[in-house]
């Protein structure tokens, strides 16, 4: 397996638990930035309908607004030194609110007007063209409050733009590069864990064979000291290789025993038995 897209750990049941524990975190935080990202998704669409709608209203607003200003300059003549002279307190004020959508913390505007402050213009045009003077006051004021709206939106599409690419930045990280790296590596950990077991089975399997053919070597010997009686210990017989693996295959027996002769130069092996079970493993 390619080392490259998979973490380096050891195959162990300790790193098997801790990747399974990962990959549990790992899919709910994939989860919840996904849920993250369609309610930022939402609300940004929100946000942009309304900033359409208000930006097309502006537009009109301001038009009427220009026009009517047009109007009292034909009537009443240049009134820019009036209005500059009488300069006073702002009677609409603009008041941050933080705002929290979806854990991404946004900053609305909100308007405030203050009622205390004395209107400074409230007797201009009283010579002439007063009721256009109100006409574009209240028109501006209009203005103002839709460009404060437009702001905020403005505002807050910008931050839930930025957040949305943050978050799909995120979600594809996670689901394109780490969570494939730890399916690779319980792949890998399986797939190790698997060999082991086997090499651990096939060794137990020589193992067992190897103490078995033992015991039936020192049976034969047994049996051979039991042929040639206890009245001449010192003296032992020679019994032959050939007859040696007759014996063997009477206690052991195997299709594959062979003897071991050499004729002209040519050897022969012995093939040990190996038809052994499961169950053999049973010490």
């Amino acid at each position: 397996m390619n080392t490259e897209n998979r973490y380096p750990v050891s195959a162990s049941l300790f790193m098997l638990r801790e990747i399974k524990n990962r990959q549990e975190k790992v899919n709910r935080g994939y989860q919840l930035l996904k849920r993250k990202a369609e309610a930022l998704r939402l609300r940004g669409r929100q946000a942009a309908a309304e900033l359409a709608t208000t930006q097309g209203i502006l537009g009109h607003i301001l038009k009427e607004a220009y026009i009517s200003l047009a109007a009292i300059k034909f009537t009443n003549g240049e009134s820019n030194a009036l209005v500059l002279e009488n300069v006073g307190e702002a009677q609409i004020r603009v008041q941050r609110v933080p705002e929290n959508i979806s854990g991404v913390s946004t900053v609305s505007l909100q308007i405030v007007e203050d009622t205390n402050v004395n209107d400074s213009l409230r007797y201009a045009g009283l010579g002439a063209g007063g009721h256009r003077t109100t006409e574009t006051k209240k028109a501006f004021k209009k203005a103002i409050e839709l460009l404060i709206k437009f702001a905020s939106l403005r505002n807050t599409c910008l931050l839930l733009d930025e957040a949305i690419k943050s978050t799909l930045r995120k979600v594809n990280g996670i689901e394109k590069v780490i969570m494939p790296k730890l399916r690779n590596t319980e792949n890998y950990i399986l797939t190790e864990m698997d060999e082991r077991e086997r090499e651990e089975l096939y060794r137990l399997k020589m193992v067992k064979a190897k103490k078995n053919f033992s015991q039936t070597l020192s049976k034969i010997k047994v049996d051979k000291k039991s042929v040639c009686g206890d009245s001449d210990k010192s003296i032992t017989p020679s019994v032959s290789s050939k007859e040696s693996f007759e014996s063997l295959a009477k206690i052991w027996p195997c299709t594959q025993i062979s003897s071991t002769t050499v004729s002209a130069g040519d050897f022969k092996p012995v093939c040990y038995p190996h038809n052994w079970e499961d169950e053999d493993l049973l010490f």
